[in-house]
């Protein structure tokens, strides 16, 4: 007979990350389907679900009521840093361990941290050593309004500046923004060799959208000659 095992599931399926969050929790949950239908593995896993909405003071809350009201102790969650930060406190104090399976921007460490993803120098050194040598080093640098997009663009400056090039623009819009108009108007005017995107959900979808609306009005926008690259989007 299989050990059951609970496990718990952190994720949020509404606000500016959805997309990105419920793609995270599709793949927790398919692959806990793939192990519980395996007859070779002893253990059932049994998810402990929890829904944090978007809200940052839901992670915590979230992630006692699965420590506390279950036997789980480990967690799959979280895609933000700051909703990874306000859960670690609580993961000190009850003895848990998140499995952290987005990019993160590094300069952290927890022991009740599985840290999955790349951080920004294993993202960004094979990045820019492809993409400047093709298009230029000359960028324009996005991002959303927190930690992610600061820390991304702080070590991007630094590797452009190790190129020889120049940083046309940076820029960071609310988490959440859609409006790009201005943004896309300030890209078009300084005109860079590549534009370096980490904004965040609906903001980058509608920045994308744009873009491709101005590589139809000018040709040097176009992916081919000027291309927007992201650590972000899968």
């Amino acid at each position: 007979m299989k050990r059951r095992v609970e496990i718990g599931i952190l994720y949020s399926r509404s606000g500016n990350y959805r997309l990105v969050s419920d793609a995270c929790r599709a793949g927790a949950l398919a692959a806990i389907a793939d192990i519980n239908g395996d007859p070779s593995i002893p253990a059932l896993f049994s998810p402990v679900k929890y829904d944090p909405q978007g809200n940052a003071d839901g992670y915590a809350s979230g992630c006692a009521e699965i420590l506390q009201g279950s036997s789980a102790r480990h967690i799959i969650g979280c895609v933000t840093l700051w909703s990874r930060k306000e859960v670690i406190p609580v993961l000190e104090r009850f003895g848990g361990t998140l499995w952290y399976a987005c990019p993160y921007e590094g300069f952290e460490t927890s022991d009740h941290v599985v840290y999955m993803h790349a951080c920004p120098n294993q993202q960004l050194l094979p990045l820019f050593s492809h993409v400047v040598p093709r298009f230029g080093a000359d960028v324009f640098l996005l991002g959303s309004n927190y930690i992610w997009g600061w820390e991304m663009n702080r070590v991007a400056r630094d590797l452009i500046a190790d190129a020889g090039g120049d940083v046309r623009g940076e820029r960071y819009l609310p988490l959440g923004e859609t409006e790009v108009a201005r943004l896309i108007e300030e890209i078009r005017a300084t005109r860079p060799d590549f534009v370096f995107n980490n904004l965040i959900g609906s903001s980058s979808y509608a920045f994308l959208k744009a873009y491709a609306e101005l590589g139809r009005e000018d040709e040097h926008f176009l992916p081919h000659h000027c291309p927007v690259v992201s650590c972000n989007l899968t």
